[in-house]
């Protein structure tokens, strides 16, 4: 149902990402809003593994609500407030993925709803 797409043509990706993906046949598309690194009463979780481990986990938790698992996850946005945690989030990432591969965006932005929440991941999924 999935086709990555990495044309030769163009430079490879920086990291575990492809350039686009084709969804084929899908009957059912889940929008997984911002998940960030707070508690359900919005204390922060520490550092930025943290929440980016926790950003990752409450996805993971929505998809099986919705009966699906990270396999079905075709685009991920991430929002990070600080560019040294670039390559913290990307090894994390990979880790959680266990080698699925999505269309990707990373913006690095002045701050988020929260000033002590250092990441925020939105997620798009099909089945």
């Amino acid at each position: 149902m999935f086709t990555i797409h990495k044309p030769s043509s163009i430079p490879v990706p920086a990291s575990t990402f492809a350039h686009a993906v084709t969804v084929e046949g899908a009957t059912r598309w889940l929008l997984i809003s911002g998940q960030t690194g707070a508690y359900p009463r919005e204390d922060l979780i520490g550092d930025s593994s943290e929440q980016i481990e926790e950003c990752f986990q409450r996805i993971f938790t929505i998809l099986a609500d919705a009966n699906m698992e990270k396999t079905n996850i075709v685009k991920i946005n991430v929002f990070l407030t600080r560019p040294e945690d670039v390559a913290l989030y990307r090894e994390i990432r990979d880790k959680s993925m266990d080698g699925h591969i999505t269309a990707s965006t990373m913006l690095i932005v002045s701050g988020l709803a929260d000033p002590g929440w250092f990441v925020e991941i939105e997620a798009i999924a099909a089945a």
